[in-house]
């Protein structure tokens, strides 16, 4: 029983392997489940035992990449020890992962440019904890007088408007990633989020 779970997760991150490169190379809307099989060496059936859908598939890759990153935020978060330390990292961390995806997924981040709902199904994963990290390091910021006191509703408000801004300026700039300038996006960023808060 054992080793017909552990073939079966096997299997599963082989098909989220072959079908991560082939996005990667291909974009979203170009690739069908019979390419995936292909590439995986087995039949289009075999992948509906696992996946019911390109879109599942695509979603189980989001989901991953998005562990990873907050796998990554997390571990450099606990290296600061200020609140504005925080911020900063967590908008440099950001911009650098939206970047590093963008250049991974050329085809898809052109594909996402023309169609927001793409951008709209990853916020799914990345929202609600991105919104308790950036909560979590306001209060820490109230806590410590490095920021301005805030009423929790209206961090809740300038989180969203953080997260909402971040995104949309990321999709922005990574139109063209080729010639995007990311230093001087990150530090209007922080002039913008990070100064507009800091305690006077």
């Amino acid at each position: 029983m054992a080793l017909s779970t552990h073939k079966e997760t096997d299997l599963r991150n082989l098909i989220l392997e072959r079908a991560t490169k082939l996005f990667q190379l291909f974009g979203y809307h170009k690739l069908v489940m019979e390419d995936i099989a292909r590439a995986v060496g087995k039949s289009r059936s075999t992948l509906y035992l696992y996946y019911k859908d390109k879109d599942a598939i695509f979603g189980a890759i989001v989901e991953r990449e998005i562990k990873a990153y907050l796998a990554e935020l997390t571990a450099e978060l606990q290296q600061h020890h200020s609140a504005v330390e925080r911020l900063r990292a967590y908008f440099r961390i950001k911009f650098n992962f939206r970047y590093a995806k963008a250049t991974e997924y050329l085809i898809m981040n052109q594909e996402m440019a023309q169609q927001p709902e793409m951008v709209n199904r990853m916020r799914i994963y990345t929202d609600p904890p991105e919104t308790e990290y950036l909560m979590g390091i306001i209060r820490y910021g109230i806590a410590t007088d490095e920021f301005v006191a805030l009423p929790d509703e209206q961090i809740r408000l300038i989180t969203t408007m953080m997260i909402s801004a971040l995104h949309n300026i990321a999709n922005d700039v990574l139109v063209n990633v080729e010639t995007a300038n990311l230093s001087s996006v990150q530090t209007l960023l922080q002039l913008l989020f990070v100064d507009g808060i800091l305690s006077r």
